[in-house]
């Protein structure tokens, strides 16, 4: 058997990848090329991390991957290429314009190269002096971690998880030029356009406004992926953080989280759907204990409502 080759992955990112943007997707060519270098810079940070640490920085985006082509790619692999491809500044193009079939095939091509690269970076590590977006982030969101490192543990098998969350300052809301000036707002289930992309990082009125209601005291947030807080795992660990640290409980369409414990939907997973949040949570298939119990209370008071 062959060694792996980072040079896959290199090549990828520097004449593969901008060029299926640039023709394919009518991508600025400048554009196209930074989301290359994007994707390189990266891969190398990931690949820095403990096999741990990349495994729950995973988590947050494993039940929107496992029906992602190739489907013969091992599942942790496909949300690697997530985090490292799709949550780069590929977003950016994302959000100027539809790119929808044009990510599928990103991300589809990523799978081989990022393989060789992580598994030859793991035998050959490298000393990599660029800026690392995932260094840090146990110990700024120490709640946050502790909650998605539950997730992985309890991940393969589904069921409950206990969480002992650490004794940590109480996170303050956004304020300043944190919080974007703009007016307009997205909600799930609505067709209201976004103010801006999945990795910016900052915050708009929805995710302000969510915290602030959680400040209030226990609350219960449907949301159909953690994904749809943030695809930047810094800005997605800082919203964990504030949730976990004033007790609220967040459902999505196969996890739970509770500051006491987590749940995962076992067996298959349901794919998430962006537009209608609360569609994964009637199929209660899978769902066990408090997590089945809340899921089918959220349903109906839908449709009481």
């Amino acid at each position: 058997m062959s060694a792996p080759d980072p040079n896959y992955m290199i090549k990828y990112c520097k004449e593969q990848l901008p060029a299926l943007l640039a023709d394919a997707c009518e991508v600025d060519v400048d554009l196209a090329h930074q989301i290359g270098e994007d994707v390189l810079s990266r891969a190398e940070a990931f690949a820095t991390l403990s096999t741990r640490e990349q495994d729950v920085l995973i988590a947050p985006f494993v039940e929107e991957v496992f029906d992602h082509e190739p489907l013969d790619a091992p599942l942790h692999l496909r949300a690697k290429v997530t985090v490292v491809v799709r949550n780069s500044l590929l977003e950016q193009a994302h959000h100027a314009g539809p790119l929808a079939s044009g990510i599928i095939a990103v991300t589809e091509y990523a799978t081989g190269p990022l393989s060789h690269f992580l598994a030859s970076r793991q035998r050959e590590p490298i000393d990599y002096a660029g800026q690392n977006p995932f260094n840090g982030l146990a110990a700024q969101y120490p709640r946050a971690w502790a909650c998605l490192s539950a997730l992985t543990d309890v991940f393969m098998d589904g069921g409950r998880q206990a969480l002992k969350l650490p004794a940590a300052s109480m996170p303050q809301l956004p304020s300043g030029d944190e919080v974007a000036a703009e007016p307009g707002f997205t909600r799930e289930g609505t067709t209201t356009a976004t103010v801006f992309s999945a990795i910016d990082p900052r915050f708009d009125r929805w995710i302000l406004d969510l915290l602030q209601q959680a400040s209030d005291g226990d609350f219960v947030l449907c949301t159909s992926a953690l994904s749809r807080y943030s695809r930047s795992s810094a800005k997605l660990h800082r919203v964990l953080e504030y949730l976990l640290a004033h007790s609220a409980t967040i459902l999505t369409t196969n996890y739970l989280i509770r500051p006491k414990d987590v749940w995962v939907r076992r067996g298959s997973l349901v794919k998430p759907n962006s537009e209608d949040p609360y569609a994964g949570l009637a199929q209660t298939r899978g769902l066990t204990g408090a997590h089945r119990k809340l899921a089918e209370s959220v349903t109906a008071q839908l449709r009481v409502s």
